[in-house]
């Protein structure tokens, strides 16, 4: 049995975010208010509040994309502290 370090699969998977242009990955916990806040601003229907994918295109549905598909958040709105 051929096993790879857990560095070199974290490594690889780095290579391959950054080759599609994601700049930094992140998980975010949406809890119940985010999710409601979603459905109520339009981002989300009510029946999407498991689906992860959606959950998760609602929450990027405010920022822009650029040119290259990449989406750019608003000026100012990134916390740099």
């Amino acid at each position: 049995m051929v096993t790879e370090a857990t560095s070199s699969v974290r490594a690889r998977r780095l290579r391959e975010r950054r080759s599609r242009g994601v700049a930094m990955v992140a998980p975010v916990e949406v809890g119940d208010g985010g999710l409601g806040l979603l459905v109520s601003n339009g981002l989300l229907e009510e029946h999407q509040t498991h689906d992860r994918k959606a959950v998760g295109e609602a929450c990027l549905e405010p920022f822009p994309e650029n040119a290259s598909g990449t989406r750019i958040p608003p000026a100012g709105s990134m916390n740099t502290t």
